[in-house]
């Protein structure tokens, strides 16, 4: 028997919404919330506690995408807020996701992603905000973003081991999209406890959540719920 996969979710009965692909993706940005005073974590539970909005995970682009017919339902949300990998091309993902997102007759969409986070305005309509990871400005992946969140990234020795190690490598066998993913998986396995998922590099401190290249993001989701 093929046992049909529960959606995480952290939060519910809240004004918001936050949708993300995947389980890592959802765990990691709650982990960021966490350090940046947005949620509170209950260690005994092990448990993300948030305060005015919900998080939740689809399972993939495609689910997220279709699914937002039904999250759109619930009309005791005031807020929804997206956030998906650009992938290997920016431009092909923002328009995918506004195609659908006019269906649902949102009406104000740029044609290009804001730098800054797009947040819809669109009259008789929730606010709807879109982020595309990890900057909206280029094609790429959460991998990014949290590399950017590296120590000292340029000056770190052992980060610039990863890439030297990484470029070095013979009979390659992993796509040139998935570059991120192979150093921050490298980076992970070279600390006091290998092996952590991303959903653990903040509280392992093995990324910073106070650097300020999260700050846009967390600029653009404070924004998005009023916080």
């Amino acid at each position: 028997m093929v046992h049909k996969r529960e959606n995480r979710r952290y939060g519910t009965n809240l004004p918001g919404l936050l949708l993300v692909e995947g389980v890592n993706d959802l765990n990691f940005l709650c982990q960021l919330f966490v350090k940046r005073g947005i949620y509170d974590y209950n260690k005994q539970e092990n448990q993300f506690i948030p305060k005015s909005f919900s998080s939740k995970e689809k399972g993939s682009y495609t689910e997220l995408k279709n699914g937002l017919v039904e999250e759109l339902k619930d009309e005791s949300l005031q807020a929804i807020g997206i956030v998906v990998d650009a992938d290997e091309n920016l431009q092909d993902r923002w328009k995918d996701l506004t195609k659908q997102l006019q269906k649902l007759e949102y009406s104000d969409i740029p044609n290009e992603p804001n730098p800054l986070g797009w947040i819809s305005e669109t009259k008789g309509k929730i606010p709807l905000g879109v982020w595309l990871m990890p900057d909206n400005t280029i094609s790429g992946i959460l991998e990014h973003f949290i590399a950017w969140m590296v120590p000292d990234k340029n000056e770190n020795p052992l980060w610039n081991h990863v890439e030297n190690s990484i470029s070095n490598v013979p009979d390659r066998r992993f796509a040139n999209k998935d570059l991120a993913k192979a150093q921050i998986a490298t980076w992970l396995a070279w600390q006091k406890e290998p092996g952590q998922p991303i959903s653990y590099a903040i509280f392992k401190k093995y990324v910073d959540p106070n650097s300020t290249s999260a700050d846009p993001f967390i600029a653009w989701v404070k924004r998005l719920f009023q916080l």
